[in-house]
């Protein structure tokens, strides 16, 4: 007996039952290393038997990791592995090859863009990011979605706002001891041999932020706060910031013509010869943007090799 039709959250309508189009839902699960999902009926069973989650959710991390997909997945984990550290780091081969590379608190997954979307998506892009909840129960949160009539796929485990898939993992109460963070949905991953031992060319402290490029600012925004809690602060009349600590989450209105996306992310690094780190990451292969004035503090701003945009701020 065949499960039902993945679901979705859409910002403009939070009982939307529109389907997650079927290209970006094959990419995503490709992205997120072939997350297995639970039977159909268990499913069902184990969301009748659980008292549903309150909304909203409190959470322990706002950006837990992010997803990249890219042509090549070893050249791109080298890449990142030279820019932070690379002396440990942890993945898997099957079904694909997938590597994660820490920020500490944070982390990136990276894997194979080949084969994703049926072949539709031919572009290197960051896939999804994930968010950690404390307290947090799977069943529990299956049936909130569907109490809520709240379309979800992968058993669950990812929603979609305005088409950005957002997974959600269980996080760490704040008086537990601070660990590397889960990546890429935790089963299967194990340590694997370094592609770089060097010294990295920053030292990286986490997450800044990641920026997310919405159709509707309004509705993602309420989205984010009907499920997350997450107070908006509007910084213009097209874009808004939510924040958990000092890690944002940036919303921008998308410009006529273009689609929802992650358009980028930020990670905090310790303070930095920006001369230094700027020739490195050329020698690497990315293209370094030219530094802004009057800058408060030092942010490098560049594009990897493979054309997804990261931000290096100083702290």
């Amino acid at each position: 007996m065949s499960g039902p039709t993945p679901m979705s959250l859409e910002p403009d309508d939070l009982s939307d039952r529109s389907t997650f189009p079927q290209t970006s839902r094959r990419l995503f699960l490709q992205a997120c290393g072939a997350l297995a999902a639970t039977p159909w009926a268990a499913r069902v069973v184990a969301a009748a038997a659980a008292a549903p989650l309150q909304l909203p959710l409190h959470l322990s991390q706002l950006i837990n990791h992010i997803g990249i997909s890219v042509p090549d997945v070893t050249k791109s984990a080298t890449f990142y592995s030279h820019l932070f550290d690379g002396s440990r780091i942890s993945g898997q081969e099957q079904p694909s090859l997938r590597y994660i590379i820490n920020f500490y608190p944070g982390a990136m997954s990276v894997g194979d863009l080949q084969g994703a979307a049926g072949g539709a998506q031919t572009q290197a892009l960051i896939d999804h990011f994930c968010v950690a909840a404390e307290p947090y129960d799977s069943a529990a949160w299956r049936a909130r979605l569907d109490q809520d009539g709240i379309r979800y796929f992968a058993g669950g485990s990812f929603v979609s706002i305005d088409s950005i898939p957002v997974q959600l993992i269980g996080g760490r109460s704040s008086a537990a001891p601070r660990r590397p963070p889960p990546a890429g949905g935790g089963g299967g991953f194990k340590p694997m041999p370094p592609l770089y031992t060097g010294q990295p060319l920053v030292k990286a402290q986490g997450f800044e932020h990641v920026m997310l490029q919405v159709s509707d600012l309004d509705a993602a925004t309420a989205a984010f706060r009907k499920l997350f809690g997450l107070v908006p602060h509007r910084s213009g009349a097209s874009e808004v910031f939510l924040s958990v600590g000092t890690v944002r989450l940036g919303l921008r209105k998308a410009a006529d013509g273009e689609k929802p996306s992650i358009a980028s992310y930020a990670i905090r690094v310790a303070k930095f010869d920006r001369s230094r780190v700027s020739d490195g990451l050329e020698a690497l292969g990315a293209k370094v943007e030219p530094a802004p004035h009057r800058e408060r503090r030092t942010v490098l701003r560049f594009a990897d090799p493979d054309g997804i945009a990261c931000e290096l701020w100083a702290v």
